[in-house]
C-alpha cells in the first residue's frame, strides 16, 4: 500500500466532500478531523469513515 502524507491527503479527502456538494469550510473541517483520527490511531473514524461516507468502496 502507498504512503501518502497526512496533509496531501487532507487536501484530497477535502476535494472529494466538496465534489460531493460540501462548503469549503466544512470539507475541510470534516477531512481534518478525519485524517487527525487516522493519525491517533482511529482507523474507523479516520480515512476509512471519510472514503464509506462518499461511498466510493
Amino acid at each position: 500500500m502507498p504512503m501518502v502524507q497526512a496533509d496531501r491527503l487532507t487536501r484530497i479527502g477535502a476535494a472529494l466532500l466538496r465534489a460531493a456538494g460540501a462548503t469549503e469550510e466544512e470539507a475541510g473541517a470534516v477531512a481534518v478531523g478525519c485524517i487527525n483520527a487516522n493519525l491517533a490511531g482511529h482507523a474507523r473514524t479516520g480515512d476509512r469513515k471519510l472514503i464509506a461516507e462518499l461511498d466510493l468502496k
